[in-house]
Order: C-alpha cells, then sequence, then structure tokens
C-alpha cells in the first residue's frame, strides 16, 4: 500500500502581514520625527527667549548707568534743558525725529560735560531695531536732538521677533527728593525704565539722576 505524503500547514510570514508591520513602522517613525521636530522647535523658542531677556537685563543695568551723565559738568543744570524724553521717535540714518513729552516715550536724549565739549547722548528703543544708545555727539543745546548729529549707535539690545516684546519705555519725571538704594539725593529727576519679558511681565528700572539739581 502506497501512502500519501503529508501536507503541512504553511508557517512564516506572509506578504501581507509583512507590509502590515512596515505600515506600522513607518506610522511610528513619522510620530517620532514629529515630536522630535516639536522639541526642538520649543528649545529654539526656549533659547531665542533666554537671549532675548539676558540683554534685556544687562540693558537695563546699563542704562541707568549711562543716564548719571546727564547734567554733569554743567552748573545748575536744569531738567528742561539738559535731559527730554521723545514719544514716537524714530531714528532714520543720521536723524532723529519724535513729539518732546507724550505718554509711554521710546527715547531719551540727555546732555553732558565730561571733556570740557558739551555733548548729547540718546537711548531709542523699537521693534526694528531694539535698544539703541546715540552718541555722544557736540551739540551746544538739547534742542540740537533733531539735527542730522547722530553718526555713532551701538545695539543695547536686539530687536525682538515680536512687536510686544522687547521693547523699552521711558517715564520721565520730577520729583522735590529722591531716594535710591537707600540713599536720598537731592535730585529732581527720575527716570523709569520699562520693558516687557518674554513671559509678558512688565520690568521696571528707576533712576535718580543726581546731577539735575534744579527745577524745569
Amino acid at each position: 500500500m502506497v501512502l500519501s505524503p503529508s501536507i503541512n500547514n504553511q508557517a512564516g510570514i506572509s506578504l501581507i502581514s509583512l507590509m502590515v508591520g512596515v505600515t506600522i513602522s513607518l506610522i511610528s517613525a513619522v510620530a517620532m520625527l514629529n515630536m522630535y521636530r516639536h522639541s526642538i522647535g520649543i528649545s529654539i523658542n526656549t533659547k531665542q527667549m533666554s537671549v532675548q531677556d539676558g540683554e534685556r537685563s544687562s540693558a537695563m543695568t546699563i542704562a541707568p548707568l549711562l543716564l548719571q551723565d546727564a547734567g554733569f559738568g554743567i552748573n545748575n543744570a536744569a531738567v528742561s534743558s539738559n535731559i527730554i524724553a521723545l514719544s514716537g521717535a524714530s531714528l532714520a540714518g543720521n536723524t532723529l525725529s519724535g513729539t518732546v513729552g507724550g505718554a509711554n516715550a521710546n527715547a531719551l536724549i540727555w546732555r553732558f560735560n565730561t571733556s570740557g565739549t558739551t555733548q548729547c547722548s540718546a537711548l531709542i528703543s523699537n521693534a526694528t531695531q531694539g535698544l539703541l544708545l546715540l552718541g555722544p555727539v557736540n551739540c551746544t543745546n538739547i534742542s540740537d536732538w533733531s539735527g542730522p548729529i547722530w553718526t555713532t549707535s551701538r545695539a543695547l539690545a536686539s530687536k525682538s521677533t515680536k512687536d510686544t516684546k522687547g521693547t523699552f519705555s521711558f517715564t520721565l519725571s520730577t520729583v522735590a527728593n529722591c531716594t535710591q538704594f537707600g540713599y536720598s539725593s537731592g535730585g529732581r529727576a527720575t527716570v523709569l525704565i520699562s520693558s516687557n519679558n518674554a513671559n509678558e511681565i512688565q520690568v521696571n528700572s528707576q533712576s535718580c539722576l543726581s546731577n539735575l539739581v534744579t527745577a524745569p
């Protein structure tokens, strides 16, 4: 008697199961790539915010020191003739424009004499240029600010990626007395510098300008 050979069932990976496995692997790879790209984006944004906040903190430390020159070396330095605030200020080439006074000033100009020659410096802030230090340049009167005299500039803080962040505003006030760091000064001018950090929280720095000893 002849026995028929037994037929065994097929074992192993079929084409369909292989395609299903490849599809699942591709979906997993795409999901992992999206997670990686999202993580990289967060890291880049965090780095940019940290750099901007660092520059902002540095600028708000340097600016009050620069402002201490206001009225230096000038007898009976009056506030109105030695420091002014501009609103809507902008810098085009060597010419600074704006309106003297007003709310939300974005520029300050001050006059001083440290080398025998009367000079002026300025701070201007906007979303396209960041915070710039202009000058010092020779100027006879504070009114010379509107002429094409601003031949030098230096960035204290770079421009922000968003208009609402990284800009600075200045509030110039006159007071009978000013106290800073526990020291009472006879200066009658104060400057409040304000800016929003990366989390949209306002940061302020106030300075007493002791060289300006006469009321405007």
